[in-house]
């Protein structure tokens, strides 16, 4: 039996969302695909153009088909690198830039809970795990706003009185106890 104690902890591995992770990984697919059919068309036509210059000076001047097609081959590899990294990168941008937003709504809805207002909508973005956790802060943004207004509500009866001192202080120390669940 081995004694845990003596093993090495080994690091837990943090997974990023797969929701997070599908949206994002499609689009730099179809930024790869989409780049890829631009490379096709363009050496396609391009091949057409040299092999048939080939075949009508005669192929005996070159030593090999690569010759023919060397440097066209450089710099479509050459153009399809840059595309895909620049498309790449814009794309990446674009979400980080969605993610600061997203964040960063949440984190105004945030503080302006903890300022009082408890009724605006978070709204935090296109992202869905922002949306998502906009929607969880909303949610309990308006339970905490039902609960406000139930004591609110109940201070006021409180306060029209018309009842013993005995269920007074009961129904104030009940009060006390849902004020404290909320603002403790």
């Amino acid at each position: 039996m081995r004694n845990r104690a003596l093993q090495p902890s080994r690091p837990r591995i943090r997974y990023v969302s797969p929701r997070f992770q599908g949206p994002a990984v499609l689009a730099f697919a179809a930024i790869i695909a989409i780049w890829g059919a631009i490379f096709w068309k363009l050496v396609d036509r391009e091949f057409q153009r040299v092999f048939l210059h080939a075949a009508i000076r005669g192929h005996y001047a070159y030593g090999s088909a690569y010759d023919l097609v060397r440097d066209l081959i450089a710099w479509h590899l050459a153009g399809l690198f840059i595309g895909i990294c620049l498309a790449g990168s814009v794309l990446a941008l674009l979400l980080v830039a969605a993610a600061r937003l997203g964040i960063g709504k949440a984190v105004d809805s945030l503080r302006a809970s903890a300022g009082g207002d408890l009724s605006t909508p978070t709204g935090t973005g296109p992202i869905s795990e922002f949306d998502r956790f906009g929607k969880k802060i909303d949610a309990a943004r308006s339970e905490t706003l039902t609960s406000v207004q139930k004591i609110r509500s109940e201070v006021a009866a409180l306060a029209a009185g018309g009842i013993s001192q005995e269920e007074f202080r009961l129904r104030w120390d009940e009060l006390k106890q849902r004020i404290r669940r909320i603002a403790p």
